[in-house]
């Protein structure tokens, strides 16, 4: 029996789906944990980590770069083509919106306050 991986996810902000290429990243966030060394004794500490998103966007005539670049307070989906669905809230771009004119795509950048599993 073969299982299907992720090969393309759709985003949509605030219901609006946003034109991306392959490649789209989520991190879901959690905690990283940073270890420490004492003899041979090995501790940690826990480091919260937000909930990021980074996709390369397709600047299309219907998409306004500024408009995306001002985004914050956002309810964003990242759907998976293999069944997984995830919903970020409290989104909101991270960096300003950079378009590259020869490739006619942007970066988008994002960050929340949660991510989960729906």
């Amino acid at each position: 029996m073969s299982a299907r991986i992720t090969g393309i996810a759709t985003i949509r902000v605030d219901g609006q789906e946003i034109p991306t290429e392959r490649g789209a990243t989520l991190n879901p966030g959690g905690v990283n944990r940073n270890t420490k060394m004492a003899g041979r004794r090995v501790y940690y500490n826990e480091e919260p980590v937000a909930p990021t998103l980074q996709a390369t966007v397709l600047h299309t005539e219907e998409l306004d770069l500024i408009d995306v670049g001002s985004i914050r307070n956002a309810t964003v989906l990242f759907e998976c083509d293999n069944g997984q669905d995830y919903m970020l809230t409290g989104a909101f771009v991270t960096e300003t919106t950079e378009l590259n004119s020869g490739e006619g795509t942007f970066r988008l950048n994002m960050a929340a306050r949660t991510c989960e599993r729906i």
